[in-house]
């Protein structure tokens, strides 16, 4: 018969105790109520008398809240969530209706609160205070992110009437087209080159029984801004890990995204995906980690450490997520592809084939779904820029140096604050290459997306894009040059260094602090004419539902919805397109008179346009309404508080009837 076992293995005999050589020494306890030792352990011993003649033992850590020690409110686990607490309720009592009469050139900054604008340092104080504690709680720093989320991005939608950006309505004229014909309207614009977007939402319309979705338009900055940073918070465990910078990129993110870039639109979308795509390739497809202190070959590449499973649903989900992007956006997925090749090239992506099947779908769908955008200009649109830095930086940065004092200060306040975020980039890669980081990869990261204006100008907001795509690479260096400031303030000694402390541990608030500032005053810059009224948009809807198939309805600039209704039916533009100088009221009433349309809407954030940014006359709007009445080729026949429609006198008022709310 076999020996015993356990777990099949054979049973080991007792060993014999081994006993320390020499007698045994009796014990000596001490008598209760004798003198001890005191080890401070949060007041639930008490500490004993101190004998005379006997030094007293040194404490191991400060008391709260007594002599110089640290204040007790500050140790306190409820002191953050307590403020902020506050900081909701003061930016929700601090809001107040702004109508875009009452905005000035310096933007929405100016109407403001103290209220308001006292919530944004406080909620910023809660997330530092939080990240410095030993171990972050993480159902709270979720919600001050979603809070700082609404602050940042629903400010415009809690005080603005109706949604602003006339784009964003005109995205829901061209998926209310979609939704009720089925197909795209070819030759009309070349946004209908990629119709993933429209189509997409045109969907949901005829699946949720709406007629359009000018009911989703509103809030939508908030919706497509919160996944911006969710997936720059993923992208960051992705590459950095779970830690404290982790925590710090999506709210780098989220205070210095100032580009506007969230509205309703395929851009918007299309970034959101982007950011999945990389989360998912940093975090299944990637080895080594970025952050780590290891020089990779392209030609040795390491398998990641995830399981082959993982792997294979990654790159079938960025296949996918690529395929998606290519008929959605124009930019975005060259984009996408430029920077797994750039993973490729350093060694560290895994599969060599997923940047090339990425950028083969996008130019597959730019050749052929996008023939109708191209055809007839495809070398002068590639061809010309290519390698013209100067005219992409002429027409993406000097020539938007215009306007008036108010809005000059906005300008120069997007471009410090862009600035701002890549030197705090700059200077956390120059931390981490202290710390033994070997690869430049990334850096070129961070820079590779303004290698667009080296290719195309994108209509002068090329480095306004450019910054959006570099923003939530660039934020994980500076991520981790505020984690190491707080991790200094944490090996302080408050008891030794109180002020000291305070100063280190004040540096992410006040870079969060400033950065959310200078976003504030960059995303309202323009809103003296970006924001509209219900008047301007019961206007606009009363001149597109007057007019007849083929006839015109215009506006003298894109500050007015158009295009939200009646899409391929009714011809709607801007004057500025075919008047060259709308400026001098003489040449404007003659350019209107010769090639002026059936309908021209007339409202306030119109020539606020032309005052702030062209600089017209204060009296413009009343010599140019003179102007045209007196030529008695236009007169005014819809009227609701200053939002006017003139009708042009050989076609238009031959079908004028007052609606309702205005006079005719």
């Amino acid at each position: 018969m076999s020996a015993p076992t356990r777990f099949l293995r054979a049973l080991r005999p007792a060993r014999p105790v081994r006993r320390h050589p020499g007698t045994n020494k009796p014990m000596h306890y001490t008598v209760p109520g004798g003198p001890t030792r005191y080890i401070p352990t949060s007041g639930l011993l008490t500490p004993p008398e101190e004998l005379p003649g006997r030094p007293r033992a040194a404490e191991s850590r400060p008391r709260l809240g007594r002599g110089p020690g640290r204040p007790a409110f500050l140790a306190d686990p409820y002191f953050g969530p307590g403020l902020a607490a506050v900081a909701a309720i003061l930016w929700v009592v601090g809001l107040h209706p702004v109508p875009p009469s009452a905005i000035g050139a310096i933007g929405l900054i100016a109407n403001l609160s103290i209220p308001t604008l006292l919530a944004y340092p406080l909620l910023i104080a809660s997330v530092v205070l939080e990240l410095l504690r030993y171990q972050p709680r993480t159902w709270f720093m979720s919600g001050y992110t979603l809070l700082g989320v609404v602050f940042v991005y629903g400010l415009q939608p809690a005080v603005e009437e109706v949604a602003r950006l006339p784009t964003a309505w005109l995205h829901s004229g061209f998926a209310e087209y979609i939704a009720n014909h089925g197909e795209v309207l070819q030759g009309y614009d070349a946004r209908f080159s990629w119709a993933g977007f429209f189509s997409l939402i045109a969907m949901v319309t005829k699946a949720a029984g709406i007629p359009n979705a000018l009911s989703l338009i509103n809030w939508a900055p908030v919706v497509l801004a919160g996944l911006m940073v969710l997936g720059t918070r993923a992208l960051a465990v992705s590459a950095l890990g779970n830690r404290r910078a982790s925590w710090f990129a999506p709210w780098l993110f989220l205070v210095g995204d100032w580009t506007e870039q969230d509205y309703f639109s395929p851009q918007a979308t299309a970034m959101v995906l982007m950011l999945a795509a990389l989360t998912l390739t940093f975090r299944h497809l990637v080895r080594p980690r970025l952050t780590e202190p290891v020089r990779a070959r392209m030609r040795v590449r390491l398998a990641p450490r995830s399981s082959p499973k993982a792997r294979l649903v990654a790159q079938g989900s960025v296949v996918l997520i690529g395929l998606g992007l290519a008929p959605t956006h124009q930019l975005t997925p060259f984009v996408l592809a430029g920077m797994l090749l750039l993973l490729l090239l350093f060694g560290r992506l895994w599969p060599a084939w997923l940047p090339f099947v990425v950028f083969g779908a996008a130019v597959v769908w730019f050749s052929l779904g996008a023939s109708d955008f191209w055809t007839g200009q495809l070398v002068q649109m590639l061809l010309s820029p290519l390698g013209d830095v100067s005219a992409s930086v002429d027409q993406g940065l000097f020539s938007r140096l215009s306007g008036d004092i108010g809005h000059l200060v906005v300008l120069l306040v997007r471009i410090a604050a862009s600035g701002f975020v890549a030197l705090l980039a700059a200077l956390g890669i120059i931390l981490m290459r202290r710390d033994n980081l070997r690869s430049w990869l990334l850096p070129v990261l961070c820079a590779a997306p303004f290698g667009l204006a080296l290719v195309q100008s994108y209509g002068g907001e090329v480095f306004m894009r450019c910054f959006l795509f570099a923003l939530p690479i660039m934020a994980l260096p500076a991520s981790i040059l505020l984690e190491r400031a707080l991790t200094e303030a944490r090996k302080l000694r408050w008891r030794n260094r109180p002020s000291r402390t305070m100063a280190v541990a004040g540096i992410p608030w006040l870079v969060l602090t400033l950065l959310a500032t200078m976003t504030l005053i960059a995303r309202g810059g323009n809103d003296a004419y970006t924001s509209m009224s219900k008047q301007d948009v019961a206007a606009a809807s009363w001149a597109i539902g007057q007019a007849r198939p083929g006839q015109r309805v215009d506006s003298l600039v894109n500050a007015v919805p158009l295009a939200f209704a009646r899409v391929g039916e009714v011809d709607q533009s801007e004057a500025d397109i075919y008047c060259t100088d709308l400026v001098h009221v003489p040449a404007a009433v003659e350019c209107l008179q010769e090639k002026g349309p059936d309908y021209l809407v007339v409202t306030e954030p119109q020539f606020a346009y032309l005052k702030i940014l062209n600089a017209a006359a204060p009296d413009y709007e009343d010599q140019l309404l003179r102007g045209l009445q007196e030529t008695q080729l236009y007169r005014v026949v819809f009227n609701d508080e200053g939002a006017l429609v003139l009708g042009r006198a050989s076609v238009a008022l031959q079908n004028v009837q007052p609606a309702e709310g205005g006079t005719g």
